[in-house]
């Protein structure tokens, strides 16, 4: 008989790990997913498409109902976990009866930042990360609205831009003197500030929200200068908080998220995390790529296959904006490193490759990212790339041309 299996969490992280079971453990578990969203599982990554009216709704669903059904996977969404029982083996959903399981997957996301500014409670103050936020702010668009975005990172970017080409005027603040600090050096973040202005947002940088104007509804927001911007909304869009809640009431250790060793697994026996809940040696990634790494490594485990995640090489390969946006490794450069860049700003490219060691060690892309997987390559397998160097900067093809050419 197959070992009782829930995934907390109907997400990417879950989703891949479902396609992962399937092909190391297929059958050896009864896998039931439940999430708290409306929907089965889609790609976050593509909300702003949906929002700018690039993509519609129902194809960023990342598999169709058929194809859980065929794993033999139970997909209860809509439905919120408020309690696990750890001693009975036991979840409890609201509404509804209790689910026992033998092992259990946390993977429970993360909770948009509200800041805790004066007026943040004011009908017209939004978060953007899922699609109900989608359809809020699509009604905003629609009716010409006045938004404030608050948060110049990848979400603010992102929600800034939907807002902005499906109608709505947008201004763009970031408390920071660049867009996207965790991902850019500074002149890759300058020329994206010019490329997203060109799209007819409105950006200020060092600019700290001080509070949100209005009697029952946004009417303005207060900058620490004094200043002042008109708005008929706002949207926090300034980071994101691990949804730890549920592990932390059942006794289960968390630091910023749910702490997991190298398997996945947490203090507690039969109970792991994955995404953007779990915390391994002291990171909380918040991004797709480690969460899907994490879930191969989850897959084999308990698949009976030995397996262990090292931690993940963090890198951005999205179009932010419209604009083509890749970044990776150690970027900024260290102590005897040295950069090798090449910009052209009325093309709107920029490149910036890092070595150290005679490795690529990081590096940065914006408009032109058609080789970021390979630079991606070089960086994770550190090979060494004296044979390569003088050609590397203009592309694969370039450096390592076929043998048939």
């Amino acid at each position: 008989m197959s070992e009782p299996l829930v995934i907390v969490g109907n997400g990417m992280a879950a989703a891949r790990l479902v396609d992962e079971l399937a092909k190391t453990a297929l059958g050896r578990y009864a896998v039931a997913v439940i999430g708290e969203e409306p929907r089965l599982a889609y790609n976050r990554v593509l909300l702003s498409s949906v929002l700018a009216g690039e993509t519609g709704s129902h194809e960023i669903e990342l598999r169709p109902a058929d194809w859980w059904r065929h794993r033999g996977v139970t997909v209860r969404y809509g439905y919120r976990v408020t309690e696990i029982d750890t001693g009975r083996r036991e979840l409890k959903i609201a509404g509804e009866e209790s689910m026992e399981y033998s092992k259990l997957v946390l993977a429970t996301g993360s909770t948009p930042l509200r800041l805790n500014v004066a007026g943040a409670d004011l009908a017209g103050v939004h978060t953007f990360r899922d699609t109900r936020d989608v359809d809020l702010l699509l009604t905003l668009a629609a009716a010409k609205k006045r938004v404030v975005v608050v948060g110049g990172g990848l979400l603010g970017l992102e929600a800034a831009y939907g807002l902005a080409k499906a109608g709505a005027p947008v201004t763009l603040l970031h408390l920071m003197d660049r867009l996207m600090e965790r991902q850019l050096d500074g002149p890759a973040a300058d020329l994206l500030k010019t490329l997203v202005e060109r799209k007819g947002i409105r950006v200020m940088l060092n600019a700290s929200t001080a509070r949100i104007h209005g009697e029952h509804h946004v009417e303005a927001v207060e900058l620490a200068d004094g200043s002042r911007i008109e708005a008929d909304a706002v949207i926090f869009a300034a980071g994101i908080r691990p949804n730890v809640a549920l592990a932390k009431d059942a006794g289960i250790a968390v630091n910023r998220g749910i702490v997991v060793n190298d398997v996945m697994q947490t203090a507690s026996p039969d109970i792991y995390a994955l995404g953007e809940c779990a915390e391994h040696r002291g990171t909380c990634y918040g991004l797709v790529e480690p969460a899907y790494e994490q879930a191969r490594v989850l897959a084999r485990h308990l698949g009976g296959r030995l397996a262990a995640y090292q931690g993940s090489v963090v890198s951005t390969n999205l179009k932010v904006s419209g604009v083509s946006v890749f970044s990776a490794g150690d970027f900024m450069g260290g102590e005897g490193s040295e950069s090798l860049v090449l910009t052209d700003r009325r093309r709107g490219t920029y490149k910036k490759l890092v070595i150290s060691d005679g490795c690529l060690t990081g590096a940065v892309l914006i408009g032109e990212t058609a080789d970021a997987l390979w630079y991606l390559e070089l960086i994770r397998t550190r090979e060494k790339i004296a044979g390569i160097r003088a050609d590397m900067m203009f592309g694969r093809a370039l450096a390592r041309p076929s043998k048939a050419a």
